[in-house]
């Protein structure tokens, strides 16, 4: 896959460098804001109800994500670059897995996500180094890089999905 086309995917077809250009020089772009508008709108078209098909879904997201941020490159060689949306399609698909496709549910999941995924627990942020003490080949051969800038992600999508959970059982939602 070309370079284009990785960043095609890992911009959310280039929808993150919306606000790295309106917003320049921030530290915070509102590039992962926008991501996950997109992962919300994504979600209303292309979640499949069934259970099964949604798992296959949310898993190949994940490992689709992997693989292109392992492999996107950019000029300034960060890493975890900004402008990679699609770890938060990645982490708000998880963050909806398995729940009822109500609208106020999928708000919620996006709040819950957005909070978890900019304030980063000690645990997630702990997931953002996952295999960095691996020599280069290692972490090159299995995506490392790429499940350390999706695994934060996918993390907050968990604990999102779980509180929504406890809230439903509760009857709260």
């Amino acid at each position: 896959m070309t370079n284009f086309w990785l960043k095609f995917f890992a911009t959310g077809a280039f929808i993150s460098y919306i606000p790295t250009a309106i917003l320049r020089n921030k530290k915070n772009s509102g590039a992962g804001l926008l991501g996950t508008f997109e992962a919300f709108v994504l979600y209303l078209f292309f979640m499949p109800k069934e259970p099964l098909y949604q798992a296959m879904t949310v898993l190949g997201v994940i490992l689709i994500s992997v693989y292109v941020s392992d492999k996107v490159r950019f000029k300034d060689e960060k890493k975890d670059n900004p402008k990679i949306v699609i770890d938060e399609i990645a982490g708000y698909f998880t963050a909806t897995a398995f729940l009822p496709k109500e609208f106020l549910i999928m708000v919620l999941a996006f709040v819950l996500f957005r909070i978890f995924d900019t304030t980063k627990l000690s645990f997630i942020k702990k997931a953002e180094n996952f295999g960095q003490n691996l020599p280069e080949k290692t972490k090159s051969k299995y995506c490392l890089n790429g499940a350390a800038v999706v695994l934060d992600d996918v993390l907050a999508g968990i604990i999102s999905n779980l509180i929504i959970w406890v809230l439903i059982y509760l009857n709260l939602l």
